[in-house]
């Protein structure tokens, strides 16, 4: 398979084996084996790199060594880069002299360089519904990356098992077209030398994963999708000054209360006995349990205030908070037997309908006259 031509990043089949474009065949063949024996894999310990490396040289001694591919090459590489097939390099020369002097016009003074930063880390942080109301400080964990140890962010411990590029000479980038424009070398993607030798903590890329924990600070009534800043809380690099952490906050919803103006809203379930006895049951606030006494006879729908344990008012920890309001209601039982029914027909008739006041008053108020249409 040959080598797109459109891609300006791949090395031309010439370059990738070493030789001119007006080579013969003999040093083409010689060209081939020569770099055959560096990169072939298993010269090199079945190197994923030597390995791609060796597909590519091959390649391009395929088509180089058949005269009709090489003719139908040098016509696309013409008109890709006619000077890679200009025989006096005097030309070429001329072109980067020239190219160096329009470079130099327009180069304008640049500022003295700031000190390295370190990158923003953006940090999506679950947060419990009590820290986003209350405020106060929680822990995220910023992962980043660092220079590898062992290698020393090189990439590698053996280097000298990482030869030069033969394609770019080591520069990492090739000179093409008629202005000569820089390109990245794609034999050695741009590094200079061909990784054979990865180190095995970083696979080669000079840089490992590491975390941190960072406290941050929310602010009260935190709401769903805030975003907490923390200077110098982000990216650490060696010499340079630290990014910011930016956390935003995913609020965790509580499973009994919700936020209402200054308010919190807590719907409590009574059973029939605790509506009609009266009772003491639990109601959950940000920072612990209240217990609230439930008089006789409380009828569903009933709210009752706890003062101070709602939300801070005026957005600071510590302010005056707004209240709880309790919503009791009454909780139907399920999956009643046949028998269970019949008891509590039986009860509520013993009881006589003068006891039910609210379902009395209601249909005195509806009055007993046949509705013209029915409901469902």
């Amino acid at each position: 398979m040959s080598t797109p031509l459109a891609d300006l990043h791949v090395p031309d089949h010439y370059r990738l084996l070493g030789v001119a474009p007006r080579a013969t065949d003999v040093q083409i063949k010689a060209a081939y084996r020569k770099l055959s024996r560096v990169y072939h894999p298993d010269a090199q310990g079945g190197s994923v790199v030597a390995e791609n490396c060796f597909k590519q040289i091959a390649s391009a001694y395929a088509e180089l060594s058949d005269p009709a591919k090489r003719l139908n090459y040098d016509r696309m590489l013409m008109l890709r880069d006619p000077l890679r097939l200009v025989d006096d390099p005097r030309a070429e020369r001329a072109l980067d002299v020239l190219d160096t002097v329009v470079t130099r016009l327009r180069k304008r003074q640049a500022a003295l360089p700031n000190a390295v930063q370190g990158r923003d880390l953006r940090v999506e942080h679950p947060l419990p519904f009590a820290k986003a109301m209350l405020g106060g400080l929680t822990i995220v964990r910023a992962e980043y990356t660092v220079s590898c140890t062992p290698c020393r962010g090189a990439g590698t411990v053996e280097p000298t098992r990482n030869p030069v590029c033969h394609v770019c000479q080591g520069a990492g980038t090739l000179k093409t077209g008629l202005r000569r424009h820089d390109a990245r070398c794609g034999f050695c993607d741009g590094r200079g030398n061909l990784l054979l030798a990865p180190c095995a903590s970083c696979g080669g890329s000079g840089q490992v994963l590491t975390s941190r924990d960072v406290e941050v600070s929310v602010p009260p009534r935190c709401r769903d999708g805030a975003h907490l800043r923390v200077r110098g809380g982000g990216e650490v690099l060696a010499g340079g000054r630290p990014g910011d952490l930016i956390a935003v906050v995913r609020l965790q919803p509580h499973p009994f209360l919700r936020a209402e103006g200054d308010d919190l809203i807590c719907q409590v379930p009574l059973t029939w006995s605790e509506a009609v006895a009266g009772a003491r049951v639990p109601v959950p606030t940000l920072e612990s349990t209240q217990w609230l006494t439930v008089p006789p006879g409380t009828p569903p729908g009933r709210e009752f205030r706890i003062s101070g344990h709602g939300l801070p008012i005026s957005g600071n920890i510590g302010a005056k908070r707004g209240g709880l309001r309790v919503q009791v209601f009454i909780d139907m039982p399920a999956d009643l037997g046949p028998s269970q029914v019949a008891a509590i027909l039986a009860l509520e008739a013993q009881l006589g309908a003068q006891r039910f006041t609210r379902a009395v008053a209601y249909r005195a108020a509806i009055g007993s006259q046949e509705p013209s249409s029915s409901a469902t």
